[in-house]
């Protein structure tokens, strides 16, 4: 595959737009946002962003009536020598040739083992044999010490309905690993945070303090799932996936926590850290 090659040659032009876009991907990615938005990004001339895009057709030899797969996706290379760890956890242990191929041809067995679906239920809704797969990378924020990159897929395999997900990577660009919520927040921090957590998820969706969550769709009546969190210039921010806290309608779920109301809650290192976001 030639992405790399290809890409290169209109590197000054994407990057261009990965700054305007990676502005909005904090307000864009949720279906439910607490208002947040990404910190400065520094240095965004060293992620260098990857397309790739296929159609996998269930009927080769029909490709103007055949349902088909489209498959996207939006990766980036990174040059600094430093910050080449990203890559590693990112793509798992791949280049990013090697994780795009795996992504673009993979679901070739899957999707052609629907052609004996398809013939077996002949009645079978168009819409079901028509699937798609979505993989976007974004520098959601950062600064010389922090950086913040999002992946965010959205499939559809069959079925009632897509799916959409979405994680985000912390990376401390001195230590080149990624960041755990205990790198940031002290041990005994756990209990205010998650009562700042309820408190912003009440205010997002209009909850009184005295209706339990649990009336108004969410699983439980309090939140304790807290380890998809990202930093960015208006605090600590939490983000859920459909079904983790909440039913499938209500979406991906996103809050922030500003930086005042964290104080006294942050390591010795959660300080330096989140110094330049202030």
């Amino acid at each position: 595959m030639k992405t790399k090659q290809l890409q290169r040659t209109i590197q000054m032009a994407l990057l261009c737009f990965l700054t305007l876009f990676s502005a909005a991907c904090a307000s864009t990615g949720s279906a439910v946002s607490g208002g947040s938005s990404p910190g400065t990004i520094r240095e965004a001339r060293d992620y260098i962003p990857l397309y790739s895009q296929r159609t996998v057709f269930l009927y080769p030899d029909a490709p103007d009536t055949s349902p088909k797969m489209e498959i996207t996706l939006s990766l980036f290379d990174i040059t600094a020598p430093g910050k080449q760890f990203i890559l590693t956890v990112l793509y798992e242990g791949q280049n990013t040739d090697e994780y795009a191929n795996k992504r673009l041809f993979g679901y070739d067995k899957m999707y052609g083992e629907m052609r004996l679906v398809a013939e077996r239920i002949p009645d079978m809704p168009r819409e079901a044999l028509n699937w798609f797969y979505n993989e976007a990378f974004e520098l959601s924020a950062g600064t010389s010490k922090v950086a913040v990159i999002s992946r965010e897929w959205e499939y559809y395999t069959g079925g009632a309905h897509g799916m959409r997900n979405k994680d985000y990577y912390v990376f401390g660009l001195e230590e080149k690993q990624r960041l755990t919520l205990n790198d940031i927040l002290r041990e005994d921090a756990k209990t205010a945070v998650n009562d700042l957590v309820e408190a912003a998820l009440r205010k997002l969706m209009e909850i009184p303090d005295w209706i339990p969550l649990s009336e108004q769709g969410f699983f439980e009546n309090s939140v304790d799932k807290l380890e998809d969190f990202f930093l960015n210039s208006q605090g600590l921010g939490f983000q859920w996936d459909p079904y983790e806290i909440a039913p499938y309608s209500t979406g991906l779920i996103e809050i922030v926590l500003p930086y005042d109301q964290l104080e006294g809650l942050f390591t010795e290192r959660g300080l330096v850290l989140t110094k330049d976001f202030r």
